[in-house]
């Protein structure tokens, strides 16, 4: 059996699962002085995980006297908890269960060697139940009024747990123990029904794993992250194509007005009717008799100084790409 399966019979029944052994620091007892540091501690535990048989706890030191000796326990591992010492895992009798919840025994007395020269306990030879322990200031194993198990600090940590889960529960600390069942019963169904609906949202089957859940949410997250650098990528698209357009209207507009078929008066006009309709601002030049005599175009423009340029020739040289240094060489 595991240790925490151990661990949670042992709670559920009433009874510690894990014990102190041998307290830390220098002791005197009426049968010598004896010291556990870390050296100790580290050194117990190193000779105890060598055993390949667990260690046995019996009662008021039976095994010892070499009389019949009934087990009330098996230490299954120990603990190094620091400067609250060795403790131990263990696995209850039947029988010393019983004597535990009744309170007919409270202390473990240890049996161990010692080292002669600085009294460094060495080795942990077994433990036994007593009522008359040689170390005084022991953990008891019970509890003097309820006979609940007692380890330094967890049972006002057990205390606050409970009180949290029920709070969050709905429940009040008297709740009755069909009360916390049936409130964490609906809360489950409540929880499952809710992953259910999560499930089809996500086209999920309802019993999908966790791995299933979280590999698909990234998905959409991933998803949803190119959708919107699509988006981006479409709109600057849309912005080229305006500005392509309207270069485009630009151009017709002043190759209309080159061959006198717009006046300046209908620039604004032609602007917003070629780049809404190309096609048909083309048709329109095609078909529109000139206003503008080509002729007084001409004069006006010869009549100028051939290396000035007017607006219009600008926009040409612009579209057609000729900067203005080689119009004004090529252009007499």
């Amino acid at each position: 059996m595991k240790t925490s399966e151990i661990h949670l019979k042992a709670e559920l029944s009433g009874v510690p699962s894990e014990i102190q052994v041998i307290p830390y620091g220098h002791h005197r007892t009426e049968k010598g002085d004896f010291v556990l540091d870390d050296e100790a501690m580290k050194s117990i535990i190193e000779d105890f995980d060598l055993r390949r048989n667990d260690m046995v706890i019996d009662y008021e030191h039976q095994t010892l006297k070499g009389t019949e000796a009934p087990a009330a326990g098996w230490i299954k591992k120990l603990l190094n908890k620091g400067k609250d010492g060795i403790w131990a895992v263990v696995e209850w009798t039947p029988k010393a269960k019983q004597y535990l919840k009744n309170r007919e025994y409270r202390y473990l007395s240890p049996v161990f060697l010692k080292r002669v020269s600085d009294n460094k306990v060495i080795r942990l030879i077994n433990a036994a139940l007593t009522n008359q322990p040689a170390i005084d200031g022991m953990v008891p194993l019970v509890n003097k009024g309820t006979g609940s198990c007692l380890n330094p600090g967890k049972e006002v940590a057990m205390k606050e747990v409970l009180k949290e889960v029920y709070d969050l529960l709905g429940l009040s600390e008297g709740a009755s123990d069909a009360e916390a069942a049936e409130a964490l019963k609906s809360e489950v169904l409540a929880l499952k029904s809710q992953l259910k609906d999560v499930c089809g949202l996500l086209g999920l089957e309802a019993d999908a794993s966790a791995s299933e859940i979280t590999g698909t949410i990234l998905a959409l997250k991933q998803a949803e992250a190119q959708v919107s650098e699509l988006s981006a990528l479409k709109s600057e698209i849309s912005n080229l194509r305006s500005e392509i357009a309207r270069k485009e209207a630009e151009r017709l507009v002043v190759s209309a007005m080159k061959e006198g078929k717009v006046t300046p008066a209908q620039k604004d006009w032609a602007m917003a009717y070629a780049e809404r309709d190309p096609e048909g601002f083309k048709i329109f030049i095609a078909k529109a008799p000139v206003v503008v005599p080509t002729g007084e175009v001409s004069t006006a423009h010869n009549s100028r100084d051939a290396g000035v340029l007017d607006e219009v020739q600008k926009q040409v040289n612009k579209m057609l790409m000729v900067d203005d240094e080689t119009f004004k060489k090529f252009n007499n």
